[in-house]
């Protein structure tokens, strides 16, 4: 019962932490429009090359190309990205120039950098 609660107050405390960040941001903004009114996305963009990108720079990138549906994979043993400077995209799909509307799902394929495998240990695999 503790772990429900413990679940539920994180969930009303985001809703309320999100409903407050909305009602602060210009009205433009809050409604998902531009300054013209304009509620309609871009049309498709060719996808651009990531590979050998860092992950954080990567996801940046597509951020600003309005996609928001961004997977990654860890592809060298581990289960999950924990920090995004540390990772390295080394596959992506849908592949470089395709068309990519902003709704459609990107997935990044990563491995961990050198340098962050020589750094730490935590994970235990160095």
């Amino acid at each position: 019962m503790r772990a429900t609660h413990r679940t539920l107050s994180c969930l009303i405390t985001g809703v309320t932490l999100a409903t407050a960040v909305t009602a602060c941001l210009p009205a433009h903004l809050a409604a998902g429009t531009d300054r013209a009114g304009s509620t309609e996305s871009r049309g498709p963009v060719p996808m651009p090359p990531l590979r050998d990108v860092g992950l954080d720079p990567a996801r940046t990138v597509l951020r600003e190309l309005d996609i928001d549906e961004i997977t990654t994979v860890p592809v060298d043993g581990h289960l999950f990205v924990l920090n995004r400077r540390n990772w390295v995209v080394v596959r992506q799909a849908p592949r470089p120039g395709e068309a990519v509307a902003a709704d459609r799902e990107v997935t990044l394929y990563v491995r961990k950098t050198a340098e962050a495998e020589a750094r730490f240990c935590f994970d235990g695999d160095c």
